[in-house]
């Protein structure tokens, strides 16, 4: 990427995390993201760890973790999505887009992923993140393949009535060619 593209994909959001609002664990595959405390304070959790954040404190939730954040009062913070495109395996230098690019030409199994990139080939420590990556179609929303699959089988027949039923593609919408695939191979 050159500085342009890199400087176009980044994205700023200002949120306010109140009593009442659940923000659900979720992720961003090719997204690291930075939390900035500008008023108030709250928690920011990441996958099984929680860090208390007051003003001027940084919560950094790397791309692939699961996180979220909560406030028992009112806390206002500013976020940075990064784009990444982390490396899955190390041996033969595979990163989460080559395998999210594979699913979307149809593999839907490791082997399928082994054929096409050659992840997983080699010493196998990458074959956990690997199925991990092929469960998921929305990283965003959390829904799994086989959740969209049961909403195709189920008369989804277009990305949108996807999204109304599964709420995948809804969010950031990197996942919509993955979606149109399950559509058009129905797994």
């Amino acid at each position: 990427m050159d500085l342009n593209s890199i400087q176009e994909a980044i994205e700023t959001h200002v949120y306010h995390i109140h009593p009442d609002l659940k923000v659900p664990l979720h992720e961003h595959a090719t997204q690291d993201e930075i939390f900035y405390c500008i008023q108030g304070s709250g928690v920011g959790i990441l996958e099984d760890k929680e860090v208390e954040m007051h003003v001027g404190d940084v919560f950094v939730a790397p791309a692939g973790k699961k996180h979220s954040l909560k406030s028992d009062g009112n806390m206002y913070v500013t976020t940075i999505l990064i784009p990444v495109n982390r490396i899955i395996c190390h041996c033969k230098q595979v990163s989460y887009g080559d395998i999210r690019k594979a699913m979307v030409s149809g593999a839907r199994t490791v082997k399928e992923i082994q054929e096409i990139t050659g992840a997983g080939t080699e010493c196998g420590n990458c074959i956990k993140d690997i199925e991990k990556i092929l469960s998921l179609a929305c990283g965003c929303k959390m829904v799994t393949v086989e959740t969209v699959v049961n909403a195709v089988k189920g008369g989804a027949d277009t990305v949108e009535k996807i999204g109304e039923v599964t709420g995948a593609g809804t969010d950031c919408g990197k996942c919509k060619f993955l979606l149109q695939n399950i559509i058009d191979t129905k797994r």
